[in-house]
């Protein structure tokens, strides 16, 4: 009577034991999901910028809506791009947005498989330029060019800078620095996501003093990238689900239209 009294104690203790252990392993699972992730993007119109004190833009809004629907919460920081980098590199934010792909960045970023947004990449001169382009970048060699620091301008710009056959090349720390000193004539030509740089003479009152070299150079896919300090490999998966859910029910789409008229 005893050994069977002990025995059914013993099992009780055993399955109060897994109980409070799967209670306590639901609730780490709860904390780990419900930490807010910091991500940090470029402040530059339309794509991240601050509105009434809170980060507003396409970009924001597409990376908001998909960490939404994949359950995660978020905070986001604008800030220069070099700067971004940096701290993703280093793990002081979680992740970054939107970078180019290259294998450089992919050293310390790992990348989501849908990208955010295609971005045009294209030349600008003053306005009054006789600079001229039919697409081959090699006849560009003797200009002096401006371009955004660790910034990527896709595979074709970026081979130009980085073999050297670009040698005349400025850099300044943001958008808006880079409009100005092309328009105050601080060099001749900058590349730049389309967009991004026509919002940015606009916002400076230049947009008459620059223009846009035709044709462009090419369209460049960019992403939503975490750092490799730690694995995030769960929620770049639950990202990439709510990214082709946001495709296929045209919610890319009506953001691209609210912003890009």
């Amino acid at each position: 009577m005893h050994q069977k009294t002990d025995t059914n104690a013993k099992w009780t203790h055993w399955l109060l034991a897994i109980f409070f252990i799967s209670l306590l392993a639901v609730s780490a699972i709860r904390t780990a999901k419900a930490e807010t992730l910091v991500l940090a993007a470029a402040d530059s119109r339309p794509t991240a910028y601050m509105e009434n004190g809170k980060p507003a833009g396409l970009l924001v809004d597409i990376v908001t809506e998909a960490f939404r629907r994949a359950g995660y919460p978020i905070r986001i920081e604008l800030k220069p791009w070099a700067r971004c980098l940096s701290e993703a590199r280093d793990g002081t934010v979680d992740g970054v947005f939107s970078s180019f792909k290259s294998p450089e960045r992919e050293a310390f970023l790992s990348f989501t498989a849908i990208p955010v947004m295609t971005q045009v990449e294209a030349l600008f001169v003053r306005t009054n330029s006789t600079i001229q382009f039919d697409g081959d970048l090699s006849k560009l060699a003797p200009v002096k060019i401006g371009v955004i620091q660790s910034t990527s301008y896709g595979e074709k710009i970026d081979g130009m800078i980085n073999t050297g056959a670009w040698s005349n090349v400025s850099k300044t720390i943001s958008i808006d620095s880079l409009v100005k000193m092309l328009a105050a004539e601080r060099f001749d030509l900058a590349p730049s996501y389309r967009d991004v740089f026509l919002s940015a003479a606009k916002k400076a009152g230049v947009a008459d003093k620059v223009r846009e070299l035709s044709p462009s150079v090419e369209s460049v896919p960019s992403y939503l990238a975490f750092n490799k300090k730690k694995d995030y490999s769960r929620i770049i998966t639950a990202v990439n689900k709510a990214m082709e859910e946001m495709k296929k029910d045209k919610t890319l789409d009506a953001m691209n239209d609210q912003y890009m008229k």
